[in-house]
């Protein structure tokens, strides 16, 4: 089991970006999150999402965005620390933060201010330039319990309208070791 601090891990504020389109986008880092905002005309912050209908989420495929994270961090953050080092403690849970923590987590996030619908949208879909601000394109693997609860959210509700608790009971009755390692974290 991964302990991590909520406060490091979940911003102070759950944001949806509503779009001119009229469509409101609950935005995941690495999804093209910076993206989205750059496009939006309107942010609705913590209480205000429980008065939105309906909300899209971009997942992207959970193996890729891990390596696209980690190497956004080892260019930025963690630039002037040695790599193998930090690579080690990611890869071994020591390490964790939002931009490679699973879009699962996001979700939870969000449902703790919204209770309605969303619709979970592959990527490949989003059709705005993404913004890559990596140089660097290494794969590394991630944490094979996140990147399998990614998978089977991805392969099981994608382009469908969808709730946590609807997410969680398939997790559950069709993934048990999965739901015990990851959502329950026993």
């Amino acid at each position: 089991m991964i302990q991590y601090n909520n406060d490091l891990v979940y911003p102070p504020l759950c944001t949806v970006f509503e779009l001119d389109t009229g469509e409101f986008v609950y935005p995941i880092f690495k999804n093209g999150s910076s993206s989205l905002q750059n496009i939006c005309k309107r942010k609705h912050f913590n209480t205000q999402l429980n008065n939105i209908d309906h909300i899209k989420v971009y997942w992207r495929d959970a193996q890729s965005r891990f390596s696209s994270a980690v190497n956004w961090l080892l260019d930025g953050e963690y630039k002037d620390y040695d790599k193998n080092t930090i690579v080690d403690l990611i890869q071994s849970g020591k390490l964790v933060n939002r931009h490679f923590m699973p879009q699962y987590m996001w979700l939870c996030h969000l449902y703790k201010y919204h209770t309605g619908t969303i619709s979970i949208i592959d990527i490949s879909n989003l059709n705005i330039p993404i913004h890559n601000k990596s140089k660097s394109h290494t794969t590394y693997e991630g944490l094979i319990h996140w990147i399998k609860l990614d998978d089977v959210i991805h392969k099981r509700f994608i382009n469908k309208k969808t709730d946590i608790h609807e997410i969680n009971e398939y997790v559950k009755e069709n993934y048990g070791i999965l739901y015990k390692k990851c959502i329950v974290q026993d």
